[in-house]
C-alpha cells in the first residue's frame, strides 16, 4: 500500500473519531460547562405536561395537548431573537427531522419560543426561515406565566442576561408520549438520527407495540445516562444471537432427522 494512502486512511480514521467526538461528547460539555443543571431525569421522566394554552403564528390560541394528535411530540425551546444557539439548534433538529423523513406520520415537532415577548409574527418569521410546515411542525409561544410553569414542568432551566440582553440557556429537546408524558430528553445542538428516532419509537411505545423490526431495532440500543445519548446494547445483540444460532442448529437438525426417518421408512416398504 502506498504511504500517501495510509495517510489518507489514518487521516479518515481521525476525522471520523473527531466527529463522533463532537457529536456525542461535545454538547454534554457544553450543558456542563453552561452554567445549568441538566434536567434530573429520574425526577422528570414520567411526568404528564401541563396541557397550557399556546399562540401560534396565526395569532390564535391552541392547547398543548391538542398537538400531540396521538403521536409522539418532540418539543424544541428556543426564542425567536436568539442571536446564537437556537437556529443551530433549529438547523440541527431540521436536519435530523428531514433525515427521518416521517414527521407527521410518527410524530410531530413544536419549536417553543420561551420569550414572551415574541408576537406571532415573529412566529411566522421563525416558521419560514426553517421551512416549517405550520402543522406537523409549530412555533409556538405563551404567557410568561404558562412559560414558566412549562419549562419548569419539564426541567428546562434559563435566565435573562441583562447586560447582553439575551436568554442563556441550554440545548435539548424534549420528547413527549402520545398520552403527553415526557419519555425522553435528547442533548445537543445538532440531534442525530438515530438518537430522535429511537427516542421517538421509545415514546410510541406508550401507546403503540412496535412492529417486529422497529422494537428489535429499538432494543438494540440502551440509553447511557451518563454521557446522555443511545449507545450499542452489545450484550442483548450476542445473548439474541446466540439464541437465533440454537434454534436455527436445533431446527436443522430436526429437519435432518426427519427427513432421515423418512427415508428410512419409505426404504423398508
Amino acid at each position: 500500500m502506498a504511504l500517501s494512502e495510509q495517510k489518507t486512511r489514518k487521516g479518515r480514521g481521525f476525522f471520523e473519531k473527531m466527529k463522533k467526538w463532537l457529536v456525542y461528547v461535545l454538547p454534554v460539555i457544553f450543558l456542563i460547562i453552561s452554567g445549568f443543571k441538566l434536567p434530573e431525569e429520574r425526577k422528570y421522566l414520567g411526568r404528564t405536561i401541563p396541557d397550557a394554552v399556546l399562540i401560534d403564528a396565526e395569532g390564535k390560541t391552541v392547547q398543548l395537548h391538542s398537538l400531540l394528535k396521538g403521536k409522539p411530540l418532540v418539543i424544541a425551546p428556543i426564542y425567536i431573537k436568539c442571536p446564537s444557539i437556537c437556529g443551530v439548534l433549529s438547523n440541527g433538529t431540521k436536519e435530523a427531522v428531514d433525515k427521518l423523513g416521517t414527521i407527521g406520520q410518527d410524530f410531530n415537532v413544536i419549536s417553543f419560543s420561551f420569550d414572551s415577548t415574541d408576537t406571532p409574527k415573529d412566529l411566522a418569521g421563525y416558521e419560514r426561515r426553517y421551512k416549517m410546515d405550520g402543522d406537523h411542525w409549530k412555533t409556538v409561544t405563551a404567557d410568561n406565566y404558562t412559560i414558566r410553569n412549562l419549562m419548569s414542568s419539564i426541567g428546562f432551566e434559563y435566565d435573562v442576561d441583562t447586560v447582553m440582553k439575551q436568554f442563556n440557556h441550554p440545548a435539548l429537546l424534549v420528547v413527549i408520549t402520545p398520552e403527553g408524558r415526557i419519555s425522553r430528553y435528547v442533548y445537543g445542538v445538532s440531534p442525530s438520527k438515530r438518537d430522535l428516532r429511537l427516542a421517538v419509537l421509545g415514546a410510541k411505545a406508550e401507546k403503540t407495540t412496535p412492529g417486529l423490526f422497529a422494537g428489535i431495532y429499538l432494543r438494540c440500543f440502551g440509553y447511557d445516562p451518563l454521557l446522555r445519548t443511545y449507545k450499542v446494547d452489545w450484550r442483548f445483540i450476542i445473548s439474541t444471537t446466540a439464541g437465533f444460532i440454537m434454534v436455527f442448529i436445533m431446527a436443522t437438525l430436526f429437519i435432518k432427522s426427519f427427513i432421515v426417518s423418512k427415508a428410512s421408512h419409505d426404504a423398508e416398504y
